[in-house]
């Protein structure tokens, strides 16, 4: 039998979306055949067309023909989200496809053009722009992104006649500099109109380069690996400092940020931050970079932190030894809290991060394990949220002094050690099977020292309130826990693992079953702090409609499995109300003297 390919667009599409269809599969006879057919007056004269689609597909032989069947080389389409603002000449310039700008432009593409949508919306800026910010023509598009090769072809093609303003060279400079593109910032550079490069572009292009934005969440720019970012920093760095930038100047903030009106800061920071190693701090150094004290960060984030506290939070050895090497360090700074950090010491920040080399160099060196952050969490504390197991049993006994109770004591925000380390945490995902073999490894390290594996956090939770188990993948692991030794216990709110299973019965019934074969019949009557038994939570959280027996509908079977194991109807909770009388104001009756369970002929409420 003969084997038709798919047709590539919904039924019911117009031309325009047929064409489209045929084009992402690269099938030009159908494209000329739906072209031959047709009208011109039906050819698209609004958002992507055909030519689009070719250009994003890179199907030059069916751009080439539809050009020549009349389509618009200056047609705006449409981004990502649907916005209609991006010329052809731009896609070809993302594409990185030199043949594609050359077939554009003979064409007659306008070169200026930008990418701003009728309604104003600026693909490029997205409101992210800084101040200074602009839209981009094709040529800075390419620089964005990055496309040496359609960066050089729009040099070649553009340039000779002037067709390159001059307000498109600074930002594509400081475009190829803050995404990290080393060979696309190279080509700007040699081909830069003379007199070359201002020094405020190179000034602002470092600055830009040591941010390392090297990902773009809006647009699809995944980042690379940490290792190739880097490499390509390093380049970048290399280029500008080469070309005379500056590192002691402080440039207006980044035309892809916002500066939220703050000042400057110093490049050093965000170099330290960024850094893999120490090649980039040492071309600063080489080329006279000054080192404040404790410099004024652009943000929160590192405000009153010494230069030597930022090296420990990197975390390279390399940087870390270097920055405590030129003196003055103190090792146990108080770092302020900000919006996204608690405050504590520089052993803080190294145990936290699971920097094992740091944080034994620091302790060498008189870091205080005994410091405690405005919360009241030592090292230790900040170690357990990590889950660094190492780094836990290195501080373990050098912070015992501060209770003979450790992985109980609770913190002034009523947390502790056991409860941080989150040994609940499992996964099933077979990529993920690390996840449980910590989760165990510090389970059994806190049973070892003591730690009540039943006892509840500062959500009023347990270990196995956390873990219910609401699918077969996670029931293995909380039969493990218990196991382990954690037992059944009411939350913070006084409702047991009951009350919390029956909630979800209609999803998962063999957690209900499970509870009640190991023990939680005993707890079939516990009220809640709201007065709430099991039988009239699950009642309270599904609805009743007699012609339907799914999803979140009460259940007879269900209403039968409680009041088998000894549920009382007619306990009242704080509202008044007992399950009883709370199932018929919904619609539900059910007989408890022969415990069989009728559904009411009338509606559901």
């Amino acid at each position: 039998m003969a084997c038709y390919p798919r047709v590539p667009y919904p039924a019911m599409s117009g031309l325009n979306e047929q064409m489209i269809g045929w084009t992402r599969v690269g099938n030009l006879p159908a494209i000329a055949v739906l072209l031959d057919s047709a009208d011109s007056a039906d050819l698209p004269t609004y958002g992507d067309t055909p030519l689009h689609i070719a250009i994003n597909n890179n199907h030059s032989d069916i751009a080439r023909f539809l050009i020549s069947r009349g389509f618009d080389v200056n047609q705006k389409g449409c981004e990502w989200y649907g916005a209609v603002c991006l010329p052809p000449l731009h896609l070809a310039g993302m594409a990185n496809s030199p043949e594609l700008i050359d077939l554009l432009l003979d064409a007659g593409a306008d070169a200026s053009q930008d990418d701003v949508s009728a309604d104003g919306f600026c693909c490029t800026q997205l409101g992210q722009l800084g101040e200074d910010g602009r839209p981009h023509t094709a040529f800075m598009t390419a620089a964005y992104w990055g496309c040496e090769a359609a960066v050089q072809r729009f040099i070649d093609r553009l340039q000779p006649a002037g067709r390159i303003a001059a307000g498109e060279w600074p930002d594509a400079v400081i475009a190829a500099s803050l995404f990290r593109h080393p060979k696309t910032l190279a080509c700007l550079l040699r081909h830069y109109p003379a007199p070359g490069v201002p020094q405020d572009v190179l000034d602002r292009a470092l600055a830009d380069a040591a941010l390392n934005q090297e990902h773009d969440t809006y647009h699809g720019m995944e980042p690379r690996l940490p290792e190739v970012s880097w490499q390509a920093g390093i380049q970048v760095f290399r280029l500008l400092l080469d070309h005379g930038a500056r590192p002691n100047s402080f440039p207006p903030v980044s035309i892809y940020r916002s500066s939220n009106g703050n000042p400057p800061e110093p490049i050093i920071l965000p170099t330290i931050d960024t850094s893999m190693g120490m090649d980039m701090i040492q071309m600063l150094l080489d080329h006279g970079v000054e080192l404040p004290d404790c410099p004024a960060a652009r943000g929160e984030e590192g405000k009153g932190m010494s230069l030597f506290a930022r090296a420990v939070r990197n975390g390279h050895p390399d940087i870390v030894r270097f920055f405590f090497d030129r003196g003055g360090v103190d090792i146990n700074e108080q770092i302020p809290p900000t919006w996204n950090w608690s405050g504590g010491t520089p052993l803080h920040i190294a145990a936290g991060n699971g920097r094992l080399e740091t944080v034994q160099s620091l302790l060498n060196h008189g870091a205080d394990p005994l410091a405690t952050d405005p919360n009241g969490w030592l090292p230790l504390h900040r170690a357990c949220e990590g889950r660094h197991f190492e780094v836990i049993e290195l501080l373990w006994p050098l912070s015992e002094a501060v209770s003979s109770d450790l992985a109980n004591h609770r913190t002034a925000d009523g947390t502790t050690a056991f409860h941080l380390a989150n040994c609940w945490q499992s996964s099933v995902y077979e990529e993920e099977a690390e996840v449980e073999v910590v989760s165990l490894r510090l389970l059994h390290l806190f049973k070892q020292k003591g730690a009540d594996l039943s006892s509840l956090d500062r959500s009023g939770r347990s270990l196995l309130h956390h873990t219910l188990p609401r699918n077969q993948e996670n029931h293995r692991w909380f039969c493990r826990l218990i196991e382990e030794g954690a037992q059944l216990r009411p939350n913070a709110h006084g409702q047991t693992e009951l009350h919390l299973a029956v909630s979800f019965i209609h999803r998962y019934r063999a957690c209900v079953d499970f509870l009640l074969a190991h023990g939680a019949g005993k707890d079939i009557n516990t009220q809640d702090n709201k007065g709430r038994t099991p039988l009239y939570m699950y009642i309270e959280t599904h609805c009743h409609n007699p012609a339907s027996q799914i999803g979140g509908h009460i259940r007879g079977e269900h209403i039968e499995l409680l009041l088998r194991a000894g549920a009382d109807p007619d306990i009242r909770a704080a509202s008044g109300q007992s399950a009883r009388e709370l199932a018929t104001s919904k619609g539900f009756i059910y007989d408890v003297e022969i415990g069989s369970v009728a559904s009411d002929a009338g509606g559901s409420k």
